[in-house]
């Protein structure tokens, strides 16, 4: 099987991308705000029960500092503790040499003296910390030493298994919050995306239906959402663009076939009516002089249609190089003097200009100007052929004859295949010079204007760009 059948993963919908990345937004909002109301709460916990502690260090420090420190009443402080329904404590004091004076009757059996934090040695410092026991009880413990004399180091801690539970708790459920936000943000950014694009959806039904009968219905871009304006607006060129290249289209090829029809006509009318009698051989060959007009009428079309469909396609490879205008148009003028004196018309060449083209190219421009312009230009007449250097740079070319003109409103169509005034001034040829003219400036990147008057002559202008490496 080759490459170009193989099935390609097909690309997600504008839908699914939307309803992915409004879901991924909800997720990570959702966390941070999880997040923050998990931390605000243990955060509260902690310091709620960081103060209790500081609270029961002050007053066993305050015992403490008693002389005689009175032992029955720190004990009786120490137990209360113990009477608590949660959230007990459970408080050693210490000597400066480390021996215990007082403890809580169950903290032995909890904690040891090395468990609780290092005292710290700057006065008043207190150091905490959090234990998990094998039952998984969970405690804060802290440290606190008494700087006066003698000094003192008191422990404790605190239960807060019931808060830890708490907090588990409170997981469980932002757990449970966040994937039910998540679904339900994901449903909703569905629908609201699928019912977003609807005018999509509606864009791509016209767009469907669409044939060559029905380019002139245009999309509305009022009825469409402001983002989707430009696009409508864009769409309706496209198909306006469409229109007329399938309408050129159309009468290109009504002219090709009335333009092909004549010369397959007379070869067929002639065949049938040299062969209705015996004919002698003069005859056969004044006929078959007769078909080869026909024959050679036949290739240039067909040439001429091949350059332009290459033109057209860019097919053609310009071989472009400095040219010395005059030069290049007398010798086409040369060329042409004999079929000008037939026609009792002159061919002036002036002025001075330097362009960089391609050298057949440009000759076939003006063969063909000039070839045109004969053909409309009476006995006695004149075609002028001016040489200047352009504003920016470039050279403009003017084929001036004194012809008969041709009416304002025939001048946009002259480019056009197979377009003709009228049949006086269409005898001969194709009705495809100018067209061959107009490709080939642009595919020199240049420019043809046209300007005529009825009785004043017809005058093309051509403006070759100048070479910007100079």
């Amino acid at each position: 099987m080759s490459s170009n059948s193989v099935d390609h993963p097909r690309p997600w919908s504008i839908t699914a991308r939307l309803t992915g990345l409004f879901s991924l937004a909800a997720l990570l909002i959702l966390l941070g705000l999880g997040f923050y109301m998990y931390r605000s709460l243990a955060d509260t916990f902690a310091e709620d029960n960081r103060q209790f502690l500081l609270k029961e260090i002050q007053m066993l420090q305050s015992v403490l500092a008693e002389q005689p420190p009175n032992l029955e009443r720190l004990a009786d402080e120490q137990r209360e503790g113990l009477d608590l329904p949660s959230g007990e404590y459970y408080s050693r004091v210490l000597d400066e040499a480390g021996r215990v004076l007082s403890e809580t009757p169950r903290m032995p059996a909890l904690f040891t003296t090395t468990q609780f934090p290092e005292r710290s040695s700057q006065s008043e410092q207190n150091d905490e910390t959090i234990q998990t026991l094998p039952d998984g009880r969970r405690f804060m413990l802290m440290t606190a030493t008494h700087q006066a004399t003698p000094k003192h180091t008191v422990q404790i801690a605190l239960d807060i298994s019931h808060q830890a539970a708490l907090l588990a708790e409170y997981r469980r459920n932002l757990a449970a919050a966040l994937l039910i936000g998540l679904l339900f943000s994901g449903l909703s950014a569905f629908v609201v995306a699928r019912r977003g694009l609807n005018p999509l959806i509606i864009m791509a039904r016209h767009m469907e239906g669409m044939t060559a009968t029905q380019l002139h219905e245009q999309l509305t871009p009022t009825d469409y959402p402001s983002e989707l304006f430009d696009l409508t607006v864009a769409f309706n060129a496209m198909l306006r663009r469409l229109s007329q290249s399938f309408t050129q289209l159309q009468q290109f090829s009504a002219d090709l076939a009335h333009e092909l029809r004549t010369p397959v006509n007379n070869l067929i009318g002639e065949g049938e009516v040299s062969l209705t009698q015996p004919r002698s051989a003069d005859e056969y060959r004044q006929i078959l002089e007769s078909n080869l007009e026909e024959y050679r009428r036949l290739a240039q079309i067909i040439e001429t249609l091949l350059f332009l469909a290459r033109a057209d396609n860019t097919e053609i490879a310009l071989h472009k190089t400095h040219l010395d205008a005059r030069a290049e148009i007398e010798a086409v003028c040369s060329y042409l003097d004999a079929l000008a004196d037939d026609k009792q018309i002159r061919l002036v060449c002036e002025g001075e200009g330097k362009l960089y083209a391609d050298a057949q190219l440009f000759k076939r421009v003006i063969s063909n100007l000039l070839l045109n312009a004969m053909q409309h230009t009476s006995a006695n007449g004149e075609i002028r052929v001016s040489i200047q250097t352009a504003d920016d740079g470039g050279v403009d070319i003017r084929v001036q004859d004194s012809g008969c003109g041709i009416a304002a409103e025939h001048l946009p169509k002259l480019f056009d295949r197979f377009y003709r005034v009228s049949s006086a001034r269409s005898e001969e040829g194709t009705g495809l010079g100018l067209a061959i003219v107009k490709s080939i400036m642009d595919l020199h990147g240049g420019q043809i204007t046209i300007a005529s008057e009825l009785g004043q002559g017809t005058g093309v202008t051509l403006h070759f760009v100048s070479d910007r490496r100079n």
